[in-house]
C-alpha cells in the first residue's frame, strides 16, 4: 500500500441471549425480548506507516482486563498494535451485564462473554480484510432539546441528581450539556460510503424496561443506513455523558421514557447527521497517528469502619437518590473499592488522529465538561471525545463536583483531580500526535 488512506468497516450482531442479566440499575433484571440487536462495530483506517482500529460496541461498558484481552487478539489477528486500538461502548442500559456486581448478587453470563470478545474481534478482524482506498470528511451539527445536565442546584442550595418533575424547589442546572453533534465519514474510490462515525454526548438510558435495545443510537444507525446505503458502517461512539440524560424537568415525566422517546432522539441526530454530510470538510489523507498514555490514579480507599457499615447499608434498595439513596450507593461503591484490593488503578488514554481529526477515548463515565475541556483545548481543528474507551471504571467527575455531591460523587471510585489528570493526559498526548503529522 501507498500513503493512501485506506478503510474497512464491519458490523457483527452480539445480542446476547434471553434470561441474561441486564446492565444499568442496582437490581437484577432479566431480559425477556428483543427491540432490535446490538452490534459490535469497527472502522480500521490505515496508511502506509500506520494502523489504527475504533470500535463501538452497544454494551453498558467493558472492563480493562476483557478490553486488555481483546487488543492482544485483534494485534494477533491483524497486526494491529494494542496501543491503537480504541474500543468504546455506547452504554446502553438495556444489554446485558458485562461485569460481576457482587454486592448487587448480578453477574454476567460467562458463556455469552466468552462469544462475546470472539465476536468483537471478528467485528475488526473483517473490517481490517476490507480495507480498500477512501476519502474521508468532517461535519459538525447541532442538536439542543434532547440533552440535559441531570444535576441540579435546588432552591435550598443543595444538589440534587435526577429531582423530580416539575419541582417548584428546583433552580437551576449545576452544569452544561455538549450539544456538538461531531460527523467523520469515509467513502470508497467510487464514492459509496464505507463508515459514518457519530460523537454526541447522551445517557442512552431511555429505553428501560427488560427488551434488548440498542436505545437511540441503534435508531440513528437504521435511519443514516437508509440514506447512506446498508454496507455503511455507522459507529456512534457516545461523547461524555456522566452528568447528562434527556429528561426535560420542566416538563411532565410522561413521555419522557421508553423506545417512543429513543426514536425521538435518534431520529433528531439521524437527521441532523443527513443535513450536515453535505457541507463536510475534505480531511487530508494519509497523515495518520494513534497511541495511548497510561497514569495511575487514586482510589477512595475505606477504612474497616466503613467496609463494615456498607456491608449492611448495601443490602437496602436504591429508589431514588435522595439522601437514603445515596448513602446505599456509596455503601455499594466502599465494597466495590475494597473487594478490589487495591490503591491505584491504571488509567489509559487513547487516541487516533487523521489529518486534522482526532479520536480521544477516555475510561468511565465522563462529566462533560471535562470533554469540553479537551475539544476547546485541543490543538486539532476537530475533536471527537468518547467515553467508556477501553475500560469501565465508572463515574469520572470534575474535581468542584466532589464538594457539591450528588450522585456521581457518591458513585465514583477516584480521589478528586482525577478528570482533570484525564484532560491533561488527553491533551499532551493530542500534542504528540500533533507533532508527529
Amino acid at each position: 500500500m501507498d500513503n493512501q488512506l485506506h478503510a474497512g468497516s464491519a458490523e457483527v450482531v452480539i445480542t446476547p441471549p434471553l434470561g441474561v442479566s441486564m446492565a444499568g440499575y442496582y437490581e437484577d433484571r432479566r431480559a425477556d425480548d428483543v427491540l432490535d440487536d446490538l452490534y459490535a462495530k469497527a472502522l480500521v483506517i490505515s496508511t502506509k506507516e500506520t494502523i489504527a482500529a475504533l470500535v463501538v460496541c452497544d454494551l453498558i461498558g467493558l472492563e480493562r482486563a476483557i478490553t486488555s484481552r481483546l487488543r492482544e487478539m485483534i494485534e494477533v489477528r491483524t497486526q494491529i498494535p494494542a496501543a491503537h486500538v480504541m474500543i468504546c461502548c455506547t452504554h446502553t442500559h438495556t444489554g446485558p451485564m458485562t461485569s460481576a456486581w457482587p454486592s448487587t448478587g448480578v453477574y454476567p453470563d460467562e458463556a455469552y462473554m466468552d462469544v462475546l470478545v470472539h465476536k468483537i474481534a471478528d467485528a475488526v478482524q473483517l473490517a481490517f480484510q476490507r480495507r480498500r482506498s477512501a476519502s474521508a470528511r468532517v461535519a459538525h451539527g447541532r442538536v439542543e432539546g434532547i440533552a440535559f445536565n441531570r444535576r441540579y442546584w435546588m432552591k435550598d442550595g443543595t444538589l440534587r441528581t435526577n429531582p423530580s418533575f416539575q419541582n417548584p424547589d428546583v433552580g437551576r442546572p449545576a452544569g452544561p450539556i455538549d450539544p456538538d453533534l461531531g460527523l467523520f465519514l469515509l467513502r470508497d474510490d467510487c464514492g459509496a460510503p464505507l463508515a459514518l462515525v457519530s460523537n454526541y454526548a447522551i445517557h442512552p438510558d431511555q429505553v428501560g424496561g427488560t427488551a434488548v435495545c440498542a436505545d437511540h443510537e441503534g435508531v440513528v444507525s437504521s435511519i443514516i443506513k437508509q440514506v447512506l446505503g446498508a454496507r455503511c458502517s455507522v459507529l456512534c461512539p457516545n461523547g461524555c455523558c456522566g452528568d447528562i440524560n434527556h429528561y426535560d424537568l420542566s416538563k411532565p415525566l410522561e413521555g419522557q421514557s421508553g423506545f417512543a422517546t429513543a426514536q425521538r432522539s435518534g431520529r433528531a441526530l439521524a437527521g441532523e447527521a443527513i443535513r450536515r454530510l453535505s457541507d463536510g470538510q475534505p480531511v487530508q489523507a494519509g497523515l495518520l497517528r494513534a497511541g495511548s498514555r497510561t497514569f495511575q490514579a487514586r482510589l477512595r480507599v475505606p477504612s474497616s469502619e466503613e467496609v463494615a457499615w456498607a456491608e449492611k447499608k448495601a443490602q437496602e434498595e436504591v429508589r431514588a437518590f435522595d439522601a437514603h439513596g445515596l448513602e446505599v450507593v456509596k455503601a455499594h461503591r466502599i465494597l466495590e473499592i475494597h473487594a478490589s484490593a487495591v490503591s491505584h488503578v491504571p488509567v489509559e488514554i487513547s487516541a487516533i488522529a487523521v489529518g486534522d481529526v482526532a479520536f480521544v477515548g477516555l475510561p468511565g463515565e465522563i462529566f462533560v465538561e471535562l470533554g469540553l475541556g479537551i475539544k476547546q483545548q485541543s490543538p486539532f481543528a476537530y475533536t471527537f471525545v468518547a467515553e467508556l474507551c477501553n475500560d469501565a471504571a465508572g463515574y469520572v467527575p470534575t474535581r468542584r463536583a466532589y464538594d457539591e455531591g450528588g450522585y456521581e460523587v457518591a458513585s465514583t471510585l477516584f480521589e478528586p483531580g482525577t478528570g482533570e489528570q484525564m484532560v491533561e493526559a488527553a491533551l499532551e498526548l493530542l500534542d504528540d500526535l500533533r507533532s508527529g503529522i
